[in-house]
């Protein structure tokens, strides 16, 4: 039998804010031989500008973001980087989430990697909960003020002796890092190991659901297991389920339960649980856990079923996107009427026969148009050329605290900030380039 392929990858990115967090640099790790390890580096678009924050937490001289290939040439050597069956990150919904933005940003189809049976594995939850399990192979950090510090140098530093090689907030180092945890877990805990991607997999919690066994979940920040139990679904993706430490301490079923499921409410203990969730998912049964509570009877889970078939909601309701930003209307991209017009612009030999694609859909028309801005701004006509230096102008200028992009007069007072405390070699000549631009602009 063929040995499953398998990663770990970790993206250093320009912020932390959805849809502008884009990447600057990928690692990743082949996690059955450590030797096997590649990084791509690809420069900021030409309208970003360097984040002091960004450039302070993984130590990164700001010209470095301003260098290299562009992040729409990088994208097919980072697909191909990825291809892999299993693909594992510390804090896995971070990075997936930077991974279908750039792909989005690029004008691709944003969800290749959760596709099929491809499955993304969360090392943080995944090595705290075999710390809870199994503390013999893995030492997690004390709580200290009331905190549990799970960051990956803690983790590490708390089950290794220090490693020289590597540097903690790069991405090689963080998945040479994670690696090794979890290559730790595989060696002595084998039979943990054999359930990573049942965890994670949305092909076993539809099974877990849809055959209403118990299931736990994890959260990490406090080592707590919670057992639920599905008992009705209200679609393919969504279950409701009961959170049975809240039920027993609530009383079970009670009159009150009852009159709040017949107005049409949830009791506490009610919860909606999506398929798709961050995190961990389980059945206790897989391992040696002791179960803290019972089934509730098969009257009282009828009784619960008919109120909310009869009462609530059976259908889910995700809220509309309301943010005007191109950069977070990722959902339905790319429309029906333009996937053939983005296989053409994306095979074109050319950026003088990529301008010449067209498209139907509005955020098609305005992602091509940055494309070629940041990688062929020559091939723009005059006018739509000057709208675009008016957008970067605009957004550059912002006085908005709260911009979710990188602003001049923000980057400048961040930086002044880090002179303050004497953090100053990476910024070297980047205040500058930022006040002329100010005046130039």
């Amino acid at each position: 039998m063929t040995e499953e392929t398998e990663c770990v990858f970790d993206f250093e990115t320009n912020g932390t804010d959805k849809g502008f967090r884009l990447p600057h640099q990928l690692a990743v790790i082949d996690l059955n031989n450590l030797d096997n390890l590649s990084v791509i580096n690809n420069r900021l678009p030409t309208y970003d500008l360097p984040s002091p924050g960004a450039l302070k937490a993984t130590s990164t001289p700001w010209k470095k973001l301003m260098e290299g290939p562009s992040l729409y040439e990088s994208i097919p050597k980072i697909l191909e980087s990825l291809d892999y069956d299993i693909l594992w990150a510390y804090n896995s919904q971070y990075d997936s989430n930077v991974l279908t933005e750039a792909l989005y940003t690029s004008g691709f189809f944003p969800y290749p990697h959760k596709m099929g049976d491809k499955v993304i594995c969360d090392a943080l939850p995944f090595i705290s909960l075999a710390g809870k399990i199994y503390p013999e192979t893995i030492i997690t950090p004390q709580v200290v003020n009331g905190k549990r510090d799970q960051s990956l140098s803690n983790v590490f530093m708390n089950n290794f002796v220090k490693d020289e090689s590597i540097i903690w907030h790069q991405a090689d180092g963080d998945v040479k890092a994670t690696a090794k945890l979890l290559n730790k877990i595989k060696l002595e805990q084998p039979d943990y190991w054999a359930t990573r991607t049942k965890m994670f997999s949305k092909f076993t919690r539809y099974k877990i659901f849809s055959d209403k066994a118990k299931f736990a979940t994890y959260y990490f920040p406090k080592q707590k297991i919670t057992e639920f139990v599905p008992v009705v679904d209200i679609d393919t993706d969504n279950f409701y389920s009961i959170n049975l430490e809240e039920f027993y301490e609530n009383g079970c079923l009670t009159e009150k339960n009852i009159a709040t499921l017949e107005q049409g409410k949830k009791p506490k203990w009610l919860k909606e649980t999506y398929l798709k969730t961050p995190g961990i998912i389980f059945c206790p049964d897989w391992y040696d856990l002791q179960e803290k509570y019972q089934l509730p009877s098969n009257k009282e889970i009828e009784i619960i079923s008919n109120l909310i078939k009869d009462h609530l909601p059976l259908k889910k309701e995700w809220p509309k996107n309301k943010n005007d930003h191109l950069e977070t209307q990722i959902f339905g991209f790319p429309a029906s009427e333009d996937k053939f017009a983005w296989e053409e612009f994306h095979n074109a030999n050319s950026w003088d026969k990529k301008i010449q694609i067209k498209f139907s859909d509005k955020r098609s028309k305005r992602i091509a148009q940055r494309i070629i801005f940041d990688n062929s701004p020559e091939t723009i006509d005059e006018e739509p050329y000057k709208v675009l230096l008016e957008f970067i102008k605009s957004r550059w200028l912002s006085n908005d605290f709260n911009s979710p992009w990188i602003t001049i007069p923000n980057a400048i007072r961040e930086i002044e900030k880090f002179e303050e405390q004497e953090e100053q070699k990476i910024f070297e000549g980047y205040k500058d380039y930022l006040m002329e631009m100010k005046e130039n602009l």
